[in-house]
């Protein structure tokens, strides 16, 4: 299964002038137990706390989006996701300056939140 993120292209000062561009990705998810094992081996100590499943749901139930919010949410993507880089790297793919953009990413965010959630209750 696929979800869409808006991941930054390009980031770049040309002429005194910001280029910014993004476009839509589709990426694989993966929503087996390697999730919850690349939960415990890039966040460790969220990870004692609970499995991916309880903090998802945590971050979930907040209201708002604020910018930590959206880390911790991205947390939560990338263990889902179907990809081989390391974490800081992933949030490297992602700009919050541009309130357009921010606005797409939160969606996209919201809408993997949806899949994880409704998959993990098709399981149940």
């Amino acid at each position: 299964m696929k979800i869409t993120l808006h991941i930054v292209k390009k980031d770049e000062l040309k002429d005194g002038k910001r280029i910014f561009e993004y476009a839509e990705e589709q990426i694989e998810m993966n929503n087996t137990m390697a999730a919850q094992m690349r939960f415990e081996s890039c966040f460790p100590e969220l990870a004692a706390k609970g499995s991916i499943v309880d903090y998802a749901e945590r971050i979930r139930g907040q209201e708002g989006m604020s910018l930590p919010k959206v880390i911790s949410a991205l947390k939560v993507i990338f263990c889902f996701l179907e990809m081989d880089i390391p974490f800081l790297k992933f949030l490297k793919l992602f700009d919050f300056s541009q309130k357009e953009y921010t606005d797409k990413l939160i969606k996209d965010l919201k809408n993997a939140f949806d899949v994880v959630f409704d998959t993990a209750a098709e399981k149940n």
